[in-house]
């Protein structure tokens, strides 16, 4: 019997292979697409569709004047607004980026200049006048909370793309916590995850006293660790949902180990019916995180009856034809799904198990689009179902 030792060149590059295979979120480009030398103005001649998404992140402000933040942490909380033109070309699923700096209007999204706030009043004064702007059912929030490997400009672009395709006619609040937006950073991010979770509380606080009718959550991959640990925060110091205004919570290809994920629920005990999960045995990325977690499951590629006995609702999208080599962003890389989302959100009801609508039908129905819907039977003693959805 004999160890074999690999020089550190390769195991580097074993490393690196892993990392590039993990990288499922997409760091992307770090410069704000239109944040240039020539700051593009967002009209709508080009036929494009603003949106406004207001911003709350732990990241540090870089020095780079066109990425505008860092992946580096930051021990306030920054909050403010910021505007993304989608072209009227856009290709649901798609996030069009120019080659270079130079986005053209009709072909790419742009990003107009952030705009920093100097404190709570203006942000809540801001929101509460977004939201004032919407009719009867549409004074909504939508928090979006990003994954692993994703910079600043991406999660803005991610975000954007979400609301545009799901239709979502609310208000959507970023919440991007310090990932550094590189592959081999994968401890570092879970460590900025983790130093976010008070921030993010704070941003619950503040967004609790707006004028809204409800709340909706998306967090993704990495991005569901810190908002689970938030929201069991919240739920400690005080009953998270007592106005009853939060409707839903997609977790979408959690990367939480599962035996943490079990521990974060019981903070929500009698209260998990609003939460969606959105699995999918193909995931690649999440198949090396658990390698790398030392075999433990990870939430977003676990057995769908082992997650709904748990007693939240699961959608399982392993079958969805995905482009994605990885398939871990098919809440919004697929069309089929992320207008499935899209519908869900759009539902006048809560989704509860209490409110006596079935939870699959409120979703999606049967058939939506193309999509085959199959309700597994509701388990007994839960408010939870399981979705089968295929192409």
């Amino acid at each position: 019997m004999y160890l074999r030792v690999y020089p550190s060149s390769f195991r580097l590059l074993i490393l690196g292979i892993l990392c590039a295979i993990l990288a499922g979120c997409g760091g992307g480009k770090s410069n704000i697409i239109g944040l240039g030398e020539t700051v593009l103005p967002l009209s709508s001649e080009s036929g494009a569709t603003t949106h406004r998404i207001f911003i709350a992140t732990t990241r540090a402000r870089s020095e780079d004047p066109t990425e505008f933040f860092s992946g580096e942490r930051s021990t306030q909380m920054t909050l403010g607004q910021i505007d993304v033109a989608i072209p009227q070309s856009h290709e649901t699923g798609q996030i069009e980026t120019p080659p270079s700096r130079t986005p053209d209007p009709k072909k790419h999204f742009v990003v107009g200049k952030p705009q920093l706030y100097e404190g709570t009043n203006t942000f809540r004064e801001r929101l509460n006048g977004s939201l004032q702007e919407r009719g009867i059912g549409s004074k909504d929030i939508l928090v979006f909370v990003h994954g692993y490997n994703v910079n600043f400009s991406a999660a803005v672009l991610r975000v954007a793309q979400f609301v545009h395709d799901t239709g979502y006619q609310g208000v959507p609040v970023l919440f991007s916590w310090a990932s550094s937006g590189k592959r081999l950073d994968y401890v570092y991010d879970i460590n900025s995850a983790l130093q976010a979770r008070d921030h993010l509380e704070e941003l619950g606080v503040i967004i609790s006293g707006a004028n809204v009718e409800h709340f909706d959550v998306v967090a993704n991959s990495m991005g569901n660790l810190v908002t689970l640990e938030a929201m069991g925060q919240l739920q400690k110091r005080t009953d998270l949902d007592s106005t009853g205004r939060l409707r839903r919570v997609v977790l979408a290809a959690p990367d939480i180990d599962f035996d943490v994920f079990k521990a974060q629920l019981r903070n929500f005990e009698g209260a998990t019916d609003v939460f969606y999960v959105l699995v999918s045995g193909d995931d690649k990325a999440l198949t090396w995180s658990r390698r790398i977690a030392g075999g433990v499951s990870r939430v977003g590629a676990a057995d769908p009856t082992s997650l709904a006995e748990l007693g939240v609702n699961v959608i399982d999208v392993s079958q969805i034809n995905d482009e994605s080599n990885v398939n871990h962003s098919k809440f919004a890389d697929s069309p089929a799904i992320v207008q499935l989302i899209g519908r869900g959100m759009q539902e006048g009801n809560t989704l509860s198990a209490q409110s006596g609508i079935n939870p699959a039908e409120a979703i999606v129905g049967d058939i939506y689009r193309g999509l085959t819907v199959i309700p597994s039977t509701i388990l007994g003693g839960q408010q939870s179902v399981i979705l089968t959805v295929a192409n």
